[in-house]
């Protein structure tokens, strides 16, 4: 029981022979020791027991799906759940979990591998397009090819705007309709969103308020579609914020800002811990066994053993589950 006024029933889920209980034993030393009054939710005790609370990056995986809860006991990892919450929280986690899908393993492995893939490369154009635009347009022109040099610099010659105002116009309108959106009913919530959009980035363009390159790359196409690829919410809000920073970055020094804001923003990665787990693992530990399941999916007979990441005392998770062959053959 979790909560001083209002008792708050907490409940973690583990498998007895394949969790850590070292990792048991920690997670329920945090839950025991949070003294608030209230527990609403799941995301009240996320804050109370993460590692690092002032981390833009989710060191929790929030999921309302039964059969990701349940992958994720197999592998060894603790599930916790809160009175009257639909949702449950995975820990330990890397950064690779908020881009894997339940669905990636219903599929072919390289079905599933793709996805994950486009999923990654989504992240990268979300965080670093905008950015890029703005330090081409103000430092690097040069950069650019001359056949598409002469319409982006005619879109921009009548903008009294810097690239970064344009930008943060086009971001904020964004915010505004998709705030807008989510408190609408269900049934016109998301056709406002897409109408508004369309109206309002067609007007801003007309009023020679935002060039119609940067409604196309912040609003239209890439970057608002390339935030929701991703399949945890908790991450695509945390992409939504990076891209102030890396803009700002661009527009003061070009290039050198965005390369100087990723290398920042990885070396943070790296030092980022979920219960004693390596956040950016196996990238940053170099456990090259586990990269069977992390950018790529493996078939399922390859992935004999558990990532260590998840901390489990039993590695092995099959033996070879294609013997059948190999008697077909004798």
């Amino acid at each position: 029981m979790v909560g001083t006024e209002v008792k708050t029933k907490v409940a973690i889920l583990y498998m007895n022979d394949i969790a850590n209980p070292e990792l048991v034993k920690e997670i329920t030393k945090r839950i025991s020791a949070i003294k608030t009054d209230l527990v609403m939710s799941p995301g009240f005790i996320e804050e109370f027991v993460e590692d690092a609370p002032f981390s833009p990056f989710p060191q929790l995986l929030n999921t309302d799906r039964p059969d990701r809860a349940a992958y994720n006991l197999m592998e060894g990892r603790v599930v916790m759940f809160s009175n009257e919450s639909p949702t449950a929280l995975v820990l330990p986690v890397t950064f690779f979990a908020f881009y894997q899908s339940p669905d990636d393993y219903n599929s072919r492995f390289f079905v599933g591998s793709f996805y994950r893939f486009v999923r990654l490369v989504c992240f990268t154009i979300a965080i670093t397009l905008p950015a890029i635009y703005i330090g081409v347009v103000a430092f690097h022109f040069e950069t650019l090819p001359i056949k598409l040099l002469i319409p982006i610099k005619e879109s921009i010659e009548q903008i009294p705007f810097q690239p970064l105002v344009e930008a943060l116009i086009m971001e904020l309108t964004i915010e505004l309709i998709r705030e807008a959106g989510v408190r609408l009913p269900t049934s016109i919530g998301p056709v406002i969103g897409i109408v508004g959009g369309l109206v309002i980035g067609q007007a801003v363009v007309e009023a020679n308020l935002v060039s119609n390159v940067m409604v196309i790359i912040v609003a239209i196409t890439i970057t608002a579609t390339a935030s929701f690829v991703v399949t945890s919410n908790e991450m695509v809000t945390s992409l939504r914020l990076l891209r102030f920073p890396l803009m700002i970055l661009a527009a003061t020094f070009g290039f050198i800002g965005i390369v100087l804001g990723l290398s920042v923003l990885f070396m943070h990665l790296c030092a980022l811990e979920s219960f004693g787990t390596p956040y950016f693992a196996p990238w940053s530990t170099g456990r090259w066994a586990d990269f069977k399941d992390t950018i790529f999916r493996f078939p399922l007979w390859l992935m004999d053993k558990r990532p260590k990441d998840s901390r489990s005392i039993k590695r092995v998770r099959e033996t070879y589950s294609r013997g059948w062959k190999t008697d077909e053959t004798e």
